[in-house]
């Protein structure tokens, strides 16, 4: 009977665990807004991938992805929200947090393609973003892989950690990281960095080359134009 019982939770468990990781229920996601003078552009995701995309000539903004989730009963709930406050166009992943009665995975992997003369803010929660084409860029991001590729005109990025790559940016770069690696190439304008751990290398600066705080890691760059201030290990 002990035997009995003991298989019996064992396969539970075994089936809950599998549940948890399991991603089998799925549906497509959508939402646009027209452009119409906005003159800013907020993105938030939240657990998935995030792809952000400027376009030449783009008239609006649209949002297009896949939700899923181990329970379909929580399926109904991920959504994209398309919202426009003023001059403030708003997209952003509906995600439900894990609750007692519902145990498992649930995400939203989604693309937005945007004009790519509006200035752009996105804020992501958890998974890989790749963001490119944009106009001015302020990204906030914690945790995942982060790619960043074409800016035209400033950059900002706070980061909690993931590897964070970033190339082609004609404005100035200011990142706060805490830990992961960095790579930053091809920068017009001044790259100012805090940073926690990981390593750092950069290339090909018109401007500054300022690191104000540096925790553990390399710190590696060539061909920067401007002043260079790296702090010395002690």
């Amino acid at each position: 009977m002990r035997i009995a019982i003991f298989l019996a939770v064992s396969l539970a468990a075994t089936a809950s665990y599998a549940s948890w990781g399991d991603c089998s229920n799925s549906a497509p996601r959508s939402a646009a807004l027209p452009l119409a003078g906005a003159t800013r552009i907020v993105v938030v995701g939240r657990a998935g991938s995030l792809k952000v995309s400027g376009r030449a000539g783009a008239t609006e903004v649209r949002a297009t992805g896949t939700a899923c989730a181990s329970n379909r009963r929580e399926l109904a709930d991920i959504q994209l929200r398309a919202t426009r406050s003023g001059g403030e166009i708003r997209i952003e992943a509906v995600v439900p947090e894990a609750s007692m009665s519902f145990w498992g995975e649930r995400k939203l992997d989604f693309e937005v393609s945007l004009p790519a003369n509006v200035p752009v803010k996105v804020v992501d929660g958890s998974g890989e973003l790749t963001i490119e084409n944009t106009a001015a860029l302020d990204v906030d991001d914690g945790s995942g892989g982060l790619t960043i590729r074409h800016v035209n005109g400033n950059l900002s990025v706070v980061d909690g950690s993931g590897s964070m790559t970033i190339e082609d940016v004609t404005g100035n770069v200011r990142i706060h990281d805490g830990s992961g690696s960095i790579e930053v190439h091809k920068v017009t304008g001044s790259v100012t960095l805090n940073d926690g751990s990981g390593s750092v290398d950069v290339a090909d600066v018109g401007g500054d080359f300022i690191v104000e705080t540096k925790g553990s890691g390399h710190v590696s760059y060539e061909r920067v134009r401007g002043k260079v201030d790296v702090p010395r290990r002690h």
